[in-house]
């Protein structure tokens, strides 16, 4: 009978180490990294933009921007900044702070279908100064899928060297995945650790 009590006593404790060992590894997987506090990925997706204001290269600040327009959908801050060629312009991409609006029409069949999209995408260095910014503006004239998207009157891209169609900027791919590679929590954002940046290692995930 001793053995017997022995063994259940031993198999509960087990099983409450187990269970606040599962407690912890939620609790570790649901904290972010505090060096990325300010950061955020799913802001408003109802940007009013103002063609007529507009940041000015080399002397907007942050905070002078987000007086213009305070709610931002998009904010990635990277410890080391990075060397960008962006419409002819070359800086150290330290932060980006991005708008956007979606548009949006019912199909005749059902369903919804993208029609005025815009990207405001926001450049800053490693002063918090404005360096560069993109209006990516497409319409769709028709709601209907076959319908090709056409340039929105508020883009001011002029030209894509080096730039793939499916990327938001230059390199926003490889971009964001560095990003994340400084991350230490990017296993709860990503649901994987594995990544690789050809800037530098990527951090160990908590």
């Amino acid at each position: 009978m001793k053995y017997l009590f022995d063994t259940h006593t031993y198999l509960v404790k087990l099983l409450s180490i187990l269970i606040i060992l599962s407690l912890l590894s939620c609790e570790l997987l649901s904290k972010d990294d505090p060096d990325f506090a300010d950061d955020f990925f799913h802001g408003p997706e109802k940007f009013q933009y103002d063609p007529n204001k507009l940041p000015v290269i080399g002397k907007t600040t942050e905070q002078e921007l987000l007086g213009m327009y305070p709610r931002p959908w998009l904010r990635m801050t990277f410890r080391k900044p990075i060397i960008k060629e962006i419409m002819g312009r070359k800086f150290e991409m330290k932060k980006i702070i991005a708008y956007v609006n979606y548009v949006t029409a019912p199909l005749p069949n059902g369903g919804y279908i993208g029609m005025d999209y815009l990207y405001f995408h926001v450049f800053f260095d490693n002063n918090g100064i404005v360096q560069q910014y993109i209006v990516d503006h497409k319409i769709n004239e028709k709601a209907d899928r076959n319908s090709p998207w056409m340039p929105g009157k508020f883009s001011n891209i002029y030209g894509k060297k080096n730039w793939k169609n499916s990327e938001l900027w230059p390199e926003s791919i490889e971009d964001s995945r560095c990003y994340w590679a400084q991350r230490r929590d990017r296993k709860k954002h990503r649901h994987s650790e594995q990544i690789q940046c050809r800037y530098w290692d990527p951090v160990p995930v908590y």
